[in-house]
């Protein structure tokens, strides 16, 4: 039965068995669009499902879609299957969940019909369809449709019964279209079938697609690299020295395959060759004696030279990253791979990789990608264990590879590194060893290891040189760019307000109440702001901006009062004393900042200067002003709409298709706590992101010069840049690492008195997809550019939203922008969040 299912004709559908004659030799030999032209031969249709039989097989009317769209002259027949799907009840057949599928399946069948052609015929089609079918929706898995062709192979006469048409099903139209509109999703442009397939750039798809080969980098290519590296502070030191490596490096650059054929002389003679090489001496035998040469091969003919000829060679840069690698070493060992790697001349293609406890591959083509290799780092004392993990894993032909290592001089005295370095001396060729401000290059050749050339780096010289003009850095206070209302936590004392509108202060950051009835969240006015639990208040001056102040009852600078619009800040003494209550209250009234102790009060000038008040006309605005504060707090005490906020992510996984977060399934616009299987079930297949984090300076102790030296040491920092953040409030001391690497560094420098935190940045799949928590919104960012951004508070207890720029799905009671459209869940996780988990799968496992 499935057999016939599974190729069963409906009436007034889009395709049917045409020619029904049956023999021996053939059964319905053509597949037509009625009245209209021939899809496939049915010879040609069992030859693809046979090759893609082996992992699974698309629905036949999605296949017979792509057929038709990989066909000469496809146009016309797309035109014809889009005026039919059209001609059908489209409000019944796909209301509004289903109405996108519709027109991304002809957009996805006019892709495949802008294909160059010749992926659309011979190997390259089978090709095609392996590829854009892998892992499909409602596909048929490799034993069934190994039965389903056993079938035919065995009873070819069965098609017979699926021939006779059946009436119109609807399932079956929805299931076939919306199949290949998924597929739009996975692939929405040419580019993103053929990168694919092949990973070859095509240009000018619209202009009959016509292939450019992609030149070889540059020189504005890597130059225009290493000025980026330079200009971004965290890869400033990396950056600088790569064009004085360049001048310095005698590597060479290129790499031609020799010739392997004599030379000269006689030994140009060979027994083997064509009949136009024969010597012409052994035209003078007669023909018995020459036809006998021939035969047994004694005839002489001349092997001509041929010349050195270009072929594919890699180079395998291995980067320690262990302790003993870290500092100056680790700098100068990144800008000597990238210095490699990139240099403007090279054709030598380079894989990078870091070697520490294990090893792992990094690209360096991008400056962030350069920042999160910097942030590898291993707590093992030498990368022994992870380069014998590598040769282990990966055998080097010495014929067209060739391994550098890149390690401190330390590091390899280490007895653990000369045995690694011994028993895999043939296959690393060359061994760069880091000092403090050299770089020592040596050649392992003839069972020996040869010293080729020592580069002196004037550190201090380099790095200064351009530093010296970078901007200083601001404190940044600026909003993020979430198209979300914020979810509220449940915190009643920092409320406060101007007369109109009334703000909430939590965790540094400033949000605004947008509806007085609480059917709405908050927007973010500020964040990252200096303050920490003071009285607040808020107030718009004569300009039009929000100028915010905080006093704080046990600081010498007790008063500071922040411009939210400028970011301008000015702190400063209350110059009276005579606020002596405990309890001091902030607020606001006709334009001016006051504070009281509900005895005495005193207006604040925005220059921080400071004057008693008229007791009596501001007593009655205070209590006006506390009236209003206390009725708003009671009715949002009684707002219905309750639920908890997580804002500390401590895991996130992907499991079979879910995303669980801090050990909550997030199913149906909810995150429901995760129900444990019993060992017999626990077949879920996990995917888990790393925790990538800055490791902050909170108290640098009364070891100032120890504190330098040990960030020093332990970071690859320099002298001038350790004490910037030893000095600086909050400084950040690693940026972007892994917690382990945080946790390590963190225990040596509280161990020298100084206090440190880690603060959670973003968790990463190890394609490079990004999931970050912004005061309790998740930002989903995929590796892939082509699949949107998009974001989910993570509430519990309560019903949530799932957003991009333009378009959500839930509760929305976070959507302020009215201009964003509603769509409904299932079509919400179609678009975004299947792609956003498809994408880590298919690259980061």
């Amino acid at each position: 039965m499935e057999f016939q299912r599974y190729f069963q004709s409906f009436a007034d559908y889009f395709w049917e068995w045409d020619n029904q004659i049956f023999s021996s030799d053939s059964v319905f030999e053509t597949i037509t669009i009625p009245n209209g032209p021939t899809i496939a031969y049915e010879k040609f249709v069992f030859e693809i499902l046979e090759h893609l039989s082996q992992n699974s097989i698309p629905p036949f009317g999605t296949l017979l879609l792509a057929i038709i769209a990989t066909n000469h002259d496809s146009d016309q027949a797309i035109a014809m299957i889009d005026t039919w799907a059209k001609s059908r009840e489209i409000s019944k057949t796909f209301p509004v969940e289903h109405s996108f599928r519709l027109g991304a399946a002809i957009g996805f069948m006019k892709q495949l019909s802008a294909l160059p052609d010749d992926y659309k015929s011979g190997e390259k089609r089978l090709k095609l369809f392996q590829t854009i079918f892998e892992e499909c929706h409602n596909r048929i898995s490799s034993d069934r449709a190994e039965k389903i062709l056993d079938e035919y192979k065995n009873h070819r006469h069965h098609l017979v019964r699926a021939s006779v048409k059946e009436e119109f099903n609807e399932a079956n139209f929805i299931k076939d279209f919306r199949t290949l509109a998924m597929l739009k999703v996975r692939f929405p442009k040419v580019q993103s079938i053929l990168n694919a397939m092949e990973g070859v750039p095509y240009e000018d798809l619209k202009d009959k697609l016509e292939e450019e080969i992609l030149e070889e980098k540059n020189l504005s290519d890597s130059a225009d690299f290493v000025e980026e590296l330079i200009q971004d502070d965290r890869t400033f030191q990396v950056g600088s020295l790569i064009r004085r490596l360049w001048s310095g490096l005698h590597i060479p650059l290129h790499h031609n395959h020799p010739s392997e054929q004599p030379m000269g002389g006689i030994s140009d003679l060979t027994n083997k060759g064509d009949f136009d090489k024969l010597v012409i001496s052994e035209f003078a035998y007669d023909d018995d004696v020459f036809m006998s040469r021939i035969a047994n091969n004694e005839a002489l003919y001349i092997q001509r030279e041929v010349p050195p000829e270009a072929d594919k060679f890699e180079r395998i840069l291995l980067i320690d990253v262990s302790l003993k690698n870290w500092g100056n070493p680790k700098i100068l060992s990144y800008a000597s791979a990238i210095a490699i790697a990139r240099h403007p001349k090279t054709d030598i293609k380079c894989r990078i990789f870091v070697v520490g406890q294990d090893f792992k591959q990094v690209s360096l083509e991008k400056v962030q990608e350069v920042i999160n290799a910097l942030g590898e780092l291993s707590i093992k004392l030498d990368c022994s264990i992870g380069i014998n993990s590598f040769f282990q894993q990966n055998e080097i032909s010495s014929k067209n590879q060739e391994v550098f290592l890149f390690s401190s001089e330390e590091s390899l005295k280490l007895a653990p590194m000369q045995k690694v370095l011994s028993e895999y001396f043939s296959e690393i060729k060359y061994v760069f060893e880091m000092e403090m401000e050299s770089i020592k290059i040596y050649k392992n050749q003839n069972k020996g290891r040869k010293m080729l050339q020592q580069i002196i780096m004037p550190l201090d010289e380099l790095w200064y040189k351009e530093k010296k003009d970078l901007p200083r850095k601001t404190r940044d206070t600026s909003i993020d760019k979430i198209p979300l209302l914020y979810p509220v936590e449940r915190n009643y004392k920092n409320i406060f307000h101007d007369g109109k509108d009334y703000y909430m202060y939590i965790n540094r950051s400033l949000f605004l109440f947008t509806d007085t009835d609480f059917n709405k969240g908050l927007k973010k006015i500020a964040s990252n702001l200096p303050f920490g639990d003071g009285v607040l208040a808020i107030k718009i001056n004569s300009n039009g901006q929000k100028l915010f102040l905080c006093f704080y009852h046990d600081r010498e600078q007790n008063v500071s009062i922040m411009n939210l619009d400028t970011q301008e800040l000015k702190n400063g003494v209350l110059s009276y004393s005579e606020l002596s209550g405990t309890k001091i209250t902030a607020f606001e009234f006709s334009g001016e900042f006051y504070l009281t102790d509900d005895v005495s009060y005193l207006k604040i000038h925005d220059d921080l200067k400071t004057e008693y008040a008229d007791r009596d006309v501001v007593k009655e605005a205070f209590l006006n002003y506390t009236r209003k504060r206390t009725s708003f707090i009671d009715n949002f005490m009684k707002s219905k709409f309750k639920y908890s906020v997580i804002k500390r992510i401590k895991g996130f996984s992907i499991v079979n298709n879910r995303i669980e977060v801090n050990g909550f399934d997030f199913v149906h616009l909810e995150f429901s706590k995760k129900h444990y299987y019993y060992a017999g079930e626990s077949g879920d297949v996990s995917i888990r992101f790393d925790e990538k984090v800055n490791l902050i300076l909170k108290n640098r102790g009364e070891s100032f010069l120890d504190l330098v030296k040990v960030i020093k040491e332990n970071t690859g920092q320099s002298l001038v840049k350790s004490k910037e953040i030893v000095e600086d409030e909050l400084g950040v001391v690693l940026n972007n690492v892994t917690r382990e690497n945080a946790e390590e560094l963190k225990k040596i420098i509280e161990s020298k008195g100084a206090v440190c935190y880690i603060e959670t940045l973003f968790f990463e799949s190890k394609d490079g997809s990004k999931v970050t928590n912004k005061d309790g919104i998740l930002i989903f960012e995929s590796s892939n550019d082509e699949i949107p951004k998009f974001y989910i508070p993570f509430i519990i207890d309560g019903r949530t939203v799932m957003a991009t720029e333009i378009e959500y799905s839930g509760n929305d009671y976070f959507i302020s922008d009215s201009v964003m459209e509603s769509i409904k869940e299932k079509e919400f996780m179609e678009k975004y969040i299947e792609p956003f988990i498809h994408n880590i799968k298919q690259h980061g496992t």
